[in-house]
Order: C-alpha cells, then sequence, then structure tokens
C-alpha cells in the first residue's frame, strides 16, 4: 500500500499536558512514522506517515476536544500542510518525540 504524509500544526492547551506522548501512542496504535515536538509559539508540529487508511484513523485519535479523550488536553483546531519539513518519508524508521523547535530567526513569534 502506498504511503503518504501529513503535517499537522496543532494549537490549544497541548504543551506541558502529556500531549506529544499521547500523540506518540497513537501513531503506534495506527503503525505511523514520523515524529511530533513543540513548537515556541505554544503549538505542536506533527509529521505523520503511513497509509491514507491508518493516517485518517490516527487524525481522529489525535483530535482530543473537550468530548475526547483525557480531559486534560484541549485541541483548538489542526492544520493540515505541508510545509516546513524537508526530510522525506523513509526518513523515519518509527514515531519519535522529537526537541522543540527554535524559531525562525529574526522571528520570535
Amino acid at each position: 500500500m502506498p504511503k503518504s504524509r501529513i503535517f499537522f500544526k496543532v494549537h490549544g492547551t497541548i504543551q506541558g499536558v502529556g500531549y506529544r506522548a499521547f500523540v506518540k501512542f497513537a501513531a503506534s496504535r495506527h503503525f505511523i512514522r514520523g515524529m511530533v515536538r513543540n513548537v515556541y509559539d505554544g503549538s505542536v508540529e506533527i509529521l505523520a506517515v503511513g497509509s491514507a487508511e491508518d493516517l485518517a484513523s490516527f487524525e481522529k485519535d489525535i483530535e482530543v476536544y473537550d468530548k475526547y479523550g483525557p480531559q486534560v488536553f484541549h485541541v483548538e483546531k489542526i492544520l493540515e500542510t505541508d510545509d516546513g519539513f524537508p526530510r522525506e518519508i523513509g526518513d523515519y524508521a518509527n514515531f519519535v518525540i522529537e526537541n522543540d523547535r527554535e524559531p525562525v530567526r529574526g522571528n520570535t513569534k
């Protein structure tokens, strides 16, 4: 089955509450490779690689609005984009939590 990749930018109350570990667990349940990391603007970035079916199931799991999942998380929105990731699909053998992303030089927002 062909592999696809999706880049998610997640906003909400998601840093310092175990959200990245939750995303890594969801990725293992759905055979997703890639990474998750905090961003200095308070968001979380996720690069997910897998089959279209597995990616759809994974996305449902990480959309932890108030009525779903642990109440400590509150996802306000998830944006799908392909910006910001130069790595190729084959660069990830599994799903990892990466170091926080530094702000772009000259941009502290």
